[in-house]
């Protein structure tokens, strides 16, 4: 593969085993910071009701491509891997085709079963036609195009939800085959060794990942997809790829699955700073930022500060502006970063509301009202709400009516909270 301007790097050597990682953050300013990532992290866990609501708001400002695998491509600046080309032996010259020309007889017999079976299983499970849009650039499913078949094999459970999701769309199967291209581009580009990735999108996505996965489940995720890229080229049947996917389905799980799946959304049209700012909005995001700081010792409201992400088997090396790097790992204190007390104070501090639990109601309010009181994310939204409601004397009272009895609003210095009977906060923001 091609790749173009330096930017971003994710050397990627395969190592064994989950040797112990070390974390090195290089500001460029000061020595580099070195650290070692608390073990046992775990998948920030997702529901499936949240995780269709963020990907169907992701969707909204999205027009999926009617050529997913090149928009992939275009989106990471890389070029195609495989393709066809004409030879002209008088002059010597050769000549890419162009976007659906094919050339006679270029698929072999177990290339064309495996479309057709492809195809088949498409009908079978109501998607009629070329379902993924793995036919665009060529006639057969090959190449790129067995991955990411592979890939919706392993999860597609995710993809189901992925459609729910997008069923009130013009062409939800588009949309669907937009994220499944972005997904395998991106597993393409970080599972092959000493990559140079042009632009910072992937080196944003990468941190994002590591975040709300860990390293070690990170890193056997494109260990894996390395073995399933060779079990993918060596199936002779449909039958054999997927097996080959669902092996890797269950090393992956729902929750990285998830995690995968939305950043692939919420990238797609996307630049570094574009996904950065979407980042603090998504699910998950305070349990996701708390791992980024334990994990590679960032500051996840801050990753679009990120420039490179070099993953090995035994170590992690960041380039990032200075204020990217977390309090902790820097060797001081402050309020900036979150911390695990911070989870513990969701379900004792703030009430659920009309929402299913208190985290998705503290997720809701902060999307809505985060930017209005000067919030970065949703651990510093909740400590300003904590504060701030330490501080009500003097605040003018009114009952609000609506699901929950009994809440009382405190208004002070242009800022609002509501407080339930038993103390806990349902809202806090700017009025």
């Amino acid at each position: 593969m091609k790749l173009c301007c330096t930017v971003v790097m994710l050397a990627l050597i395969v190592g064994c085993g989950t040797a112990s990682r070390v974390v090195r953050l290089d500001t460029g300013q000061t020595d580099t910071l070195v650290f070692t990532p608390r073990s046992g992290a775990r998948p920030v866990a997702l529901g499936s009701g949240e995780f269709e609501e963020a990907v169907s708001e992701l969707a909204r400002d999205v027009r999926p491509s009617t050529r997913p695998q090149e928009a992939a491509r275009r989106l990471f600046e890389v070029e195609a891997r495989s393709g066809s080309y004409t030879y002209e032996p008088p002059s010597r010259r050769i000549t890419p085709l162009k976007p659906g020309e094919h050339l006679e007889g270029q698929s072999t017999t177990p290339e064309a079963e495996l479309t057709r079976d492809y195809l088949r299983w498409c009908e079978r499970t109501g998607r009629a036609g070329d379902c993924l849009r793995l036919l665009t650039e060529s006639p057969t499913v090959n190449g790129d195009g067995r991955f990411a078949l592979a890939l919706a094999l392993a999860k597609g459970a995710v993809l189901d939800e992925m459609l729910e999701a997008f069923k009130d769309m013009a062409d939800p199967h588009a949309m669907v085959a937009a994220v499944l291209w972005t997904w395998t581009t991106y597993m393409l580009l970080v599972s092959i060794p000493d990559v140079t990735i042009s632009k910072g999108l992937a080196a944003v996505m990468t941190a994002t990942l590591i975040s709300y996965v860990g390293v070690d489940t990170f890193w056997g995720l494109v260990v894996g997809f390395k073995r399933l890229m060779g079990e993918a080229d060596r199936a002779t049947s449909f039958n054999e790829l997927r097996a080959a996917g669902e092996r890797y389905g269950k090393l992956m799980g729902r929750n990285a699955a998830r995690a995968f799946a939305m950043l692939a959304m919420a990238a797609i049209g996307n630049t570094a700073p574009g996904l950065a700012a979407k980042v603090p909005k998504l699910p998950g995001s305070m349990q996701a930022a708390v791992q980024a700081e334990t994990q590679v010792g960032i500051r996840l409201a801050a990753v679009g500060e990120v420039k490179t992400v070099a993953v090995s088997a035994e170590t992690v090396t960041i380039a990032l502006a200075p204020g990217a790097v977390a309090m902790t790992s820097s060797g001081t204190s402050g309020g900036g970063t979150p911390k695990g007390d911070d989870l513990e104070q969701v379900n004792t501090r703030w009430h659920e509301g009309s929402y299913d639990s208190p985290s998705k109601s503290l997720q809701a309010h902060f999307n809505k009202h985060g930017a209005e009181v000067d919030a970065k994310d949703v651990a510093q939204y909740l400590r300003k709400a904590l504060e701030f409601a330490q501080r009500l004397r003097g605040a003018q009272k009114f009952p609000v009516e609506g699901a929950t009895e009994g809440v009382i609003r405190y208004v002070k210095n242009g800022r609002y909270i509501d407080l339930a009977s038993d103390g806990r906060i349902l809202s806090f923001g700017s009025r």
